[in-house]
């Protein structure tokens, strides 16, 4: 009767022990992933660029991807600006400013 019940205890022991290890691995590939999936819903990972203004330059348009606030993303092919187009949009990537022909 007595090693009976003393294999049941080590059975909950170690059954609590693998739901902590389990939690724990959770919560580690739960933090990782959150970063990744923001990177991943991002305008500049999906090649796009992130405007001030609202408007896009030429040959882009307006996307739903994610960019800091008060920018918009436009995603496709814009024409730098070279003081031959008609204006200028500034473009904000990251540290860097760029301009485009609106």
């Amino acid at each position: 009767m007595k090693r009976g019940s003393v294999e049941v205890w080590w059975i909950i022991i170690g059954a609590v022990i693998a739901l902590v290890v389990l939690m724990v691995i959770l919560f580690i590939f739960t933090n990782k992933t959150g970063s990744v999936a923001g990177g991943l819903s991002g305008c500049e990972s999906k090649g796009g660029i992130c405007v001030q203004g609202g408007t896009c330059p030429k040959n882009t348009l307006s996307a739903f991807f994610e960019c800091p606030p008060s920018l918009t993303c436009c995603l496709g092919s814009p024409q730098t600006y070279s003081g031959e187009c008609t204006g200028k949009i500034i473009s904000v990537s990251g540290t860097q400013q760029k301009e485009w022909c609106s």
